[in-house]
């Protein structure tokens, strides 16, 4: 509930405090390329964000996950930080390459046991995992066949999907079967600044229209193998707006909102692609994915929960010039994060309200929310990120207020644990609530870390709190 309440606030001005409901969950997250590490080590094989990192010119300074925090050596050290700091659920993901370095056929023993030892450790100090099964990391030997645009590939996933609940079934009872798609699909092999860096948007959808397939067969094969499971998957939504009033930006918005949600949301609940989606892109010279029954049935099979991974909204202006879509997004003024995303907390229950309101109640768990900031230790080896502060306490206000408006969120997971590589931005951007030197791998829990351990005890905050 939020209510106010004197907390020996100077003056006795009424502070508010945002106190959630019981059981709710607080977890932390990482993601496997970004932290393990240990690329080539112990029989792993070759990703494609292993292959895309290696091409200079793919990465800011040509930076890599080659090393990063190093999680693969480093585990034991990092889930011990995770208890220290009170934290009772991880959200991590599985290397596809560590287990299947080819990504089907043979398996690699030594990948399978590191997850075993990882969840053995996380277990000793009572902290459940949340294993996300794809986090963008394909096999560059299935990339070599065409990726996720050759249909195979989601044989592929699935048979990597379902060793996994075999394997790790009796110590895993959370599952995310992918992380984001939109990016992989998009900006994958549409824009191309991610691996696999293609630039053709008729790919893209292909990939899509895969991915989503391959997402109903692991949801299936979840709820066969591990009734007692829960599966999601994990959509980074976004609340589309016009920069104006305008007519077109409106539109642009629109389309904005069915290239990025409905494009992802409709299978997911409805068991259809967005109809004037699929009528615009046509009337582009787009090409389709065959979109045939059986699959959409598939791609509708019901999940327990949606995951959605948030940061920033989006706002649009038509710009013909960018074809297919005819649109860009813009910054309309609003505060900056360090990495240039418009900080508008209201967002997040825009997506929420939203989402409710046109595919029904759904439970929703905050997959991913957090910021980047400049961080920077100081002489007492201490990282005062109160920016970073400021932004959760925002967040999770809005977060609270949804969930009073009758909003199940059952569960948040800020992130990210440490930093990390941050992708093609490389060690330029830092998101963690965990500082490391990547020079030294020192860790320091970041003033934000310290606050969200504190939130964690209390299941809750005062705005007054630092």
């Amino acid at each position: 509930m939020l209510h106010g309440g004197k907390h020996g606030h100077t003056g006795g001005a009424e502070m508010m405090n945002v106190v959630f409901p019981d059981h709710f969950v607080w977890g932390i997250g990482n993601g496997a390329y970004q932290s393990e590490g240990a690329w080539n080590t112990d029989g792993k094989g070759e990703s494609i964000w292993d292959r895309f990192t290696h091409i200079p010119g793919n990465s800011v300074k040509n930076e890599n996950g080659d090393v990063t925090t190093d999680f693969y050596h480093r585990y034991k050290e990092d889930i011990a930080l995770m208890a220290e700091m009170g934290i009772r659920h991880f959200r991590m993901s599985a290397a596809w390459t560590r287990i299947f370095p080819d990504g089907a056929g043979r398996i690699n023993d030594k990948g399978v046991a590191f997850y075993h030892n990882v969840f053995a450790e996380l277990r000793k100090y009572g902290i459940e995992p949340a294993v996300t099964i794809y986090m963008w990391d394909l096999p560059q030997k299935l990339q070599d066949i065409g990726g996720w645009a050759n249909r195979s590939v989601s044989d592929c996933y699935e048979q990597y999907a379902r060793f996994l609940f075999a394997e790790y079934g009796g110590e895993v009872k959370k599952w995310i079967t992918f992380d984001e798609p939109f990016c992989g699909a998009f900006i994958g092999n549409y824009s191309g600044t991610y691996a696999p860096g293609l630039r053709d948007f008729s790919t893209a959808l292909l990939v899509s229209y895969h991915m989503l397939l391959s997402h109903g067969r692991a949801v299936k094969a979840c709820h066969e193998l591990l009734p007692d499971a829960r599966i999601g998957i994990a959509l980074n939504l976004s609340d589309c707006r016009g920069a104006t009033e305008s007519p077109e930006d409106i539109s642009a918005a629109l389309r904005a909102d069915g290239y990025r949600n409905r494009w992802f949301l409709d299978p997911l609940y409805k068991g259809s692609f967005p109809s004037d989606m699929l009528e615009y892109y046509k009337s582009k010279g787009v090409i389709l994915p065959e979109i045939r029954p059986e699959d959409l049935k598939i791609m509708s099979e019901k999940q327990d929960f949606l995951g959605i991974n948030y940061y920033s909204p989006h706002f649009y202006v038509e710009d013909p010039s960018k074809w297919p879509l005819d649109f860009v997004s813009v910054k309309t003024g609003k505060p900056l994060n360090d990495i240039g995303w418009e900080i508008v907390p209201e967002a997040l229950g825009n997506i929420l309200n939203r989402v409710k309101r046109d595919y029904g109640d759904i439970e929703f768990w905050i997959t991913e929310n957090g910021t980047c900031q400049t961080d920077i230790v100081d002489v007492g080896e201490r990282v005062m990120d109160y920016d970073r502060i400021d932004y959760m306490k925002r967040h999770l206000t809005v977060l609270r207020r949804s969930i009073e408006d009758g909003v199940r969120v059952t569960a948040y997971y800020a992130f990210c644990f440490t930093d990390n590589v941050e992708w093609a931005l490389g060690f330029s951007k830092r998101f963690g609530l965990v500082y490391v030197d990547f020079a030294s791998q020192k860790r320091i829990v970041k003033e934000s870390g310290k606050w969200y351990a504190k939130v964690l005890s209390e299941n809750g905050f005062s705005m007054e709190d630092a």
